[in-house]
């Protein structure tokens, strides 16, 4: 992406001094409309995997992506919520990540390629190799974007992830992950059938006093690698 060493060590700089930005634009999204509480059901929730081991080696197939939907952040008396637009290609490394105000305006733009981040806040972009801290040194959010990439899938991140299945539809229906030192809980709802794969569109993620809400509108999955292969005959 052209980025030097001496841009880089800049960006650091600029990033310790947006601790004392104001509480962001985000914080102006707290009254845009919140994702329900309610953990709904999907009529399509049918199995189309011989088992979690098969639905694990199929997604983990899956490599580019994108979803949009909406994302709430709550913690304690701080409510915020975006539109959210995500678009990951884990082959080469590379992801887009949009979050825009109910209005409209774009509030975050994020940039990835081969482990090098670029974050567009407040008209100004900065550049880090630490995504997690870069995110919450501008916004104050916590999201845990790097694991986040396996946990939408309803895949493990970590070798020691623990995931629980529902026993009607032997589908994902919580993960529980200690990542970066903290003990995080994923809950999965709303299961759609999108191409040939059935993926939660509703998340509960919590660790601590944060909660997490992201409710997708829509999958769009990569046609090569998400083309179902026929494991049941």
């Amino acid at each position: 992406m052209g980025f030097s060493l001496a841009t880089l060590q800049r960006s650091h700089s600029l990033i310790r001094n947006s601790f004392l930005l104001p509480a962001l634009l985000l914080l102006s999204l707290s009254g845009c409309s919140t994702l329900t509480d309610k953990s709904e059901q999907s009529s399509q929730a049918t199995s189309v995997y011989n088992s979690a081991t098969d639905r694990t080696l199929l997604l983990t197939q899956v490599t580019q992506w994108q979803i949009s939907g909406k994302i709430a952040f709550i913690e304690k008396d701080e409510r915020n919520s975006a539109t959210l637009s995500w678009q990951v290609n884990e082959d080469n490394r590379t992801q887009a990540l949009n979050l825009t105000s109910y209005l409209g305006i774009n509030v975050l733009q994020l940039t990835s390629k081969e482990g090098l981040h670029a974050l567009t806040f407040d008209g100004k972009t900065y550049y880090d190799t630490n995504l997690q801290l870069l995110i919450y040194s501008l916004t104050r959010l916590t999201l845990p974007i790097v694991a986040l990439n396996s946990w939408v899938k309803g895949l493990p991140y970590q070798e020691n992830d623990i995931i629980s299945y529902d026993n009607a539809t032997q589908l994902p229906s919580k993960l529980t992950s200690t990542y970066d030192q903290s003990l995080w809980e994923i809950s999965y709802g709303n299961y759609k059938k999108f191409g040939n794969h059935l993926l939660a569109t509703k998340l509960t993620i919590t660790k601590g006093d944060l909660l997490i809400k992201l409710s997708i509108k829509d999958w769009q999955l990569n046609t090569e690698q998400s083309q179902r292969l026929d494991l049941k005959n």
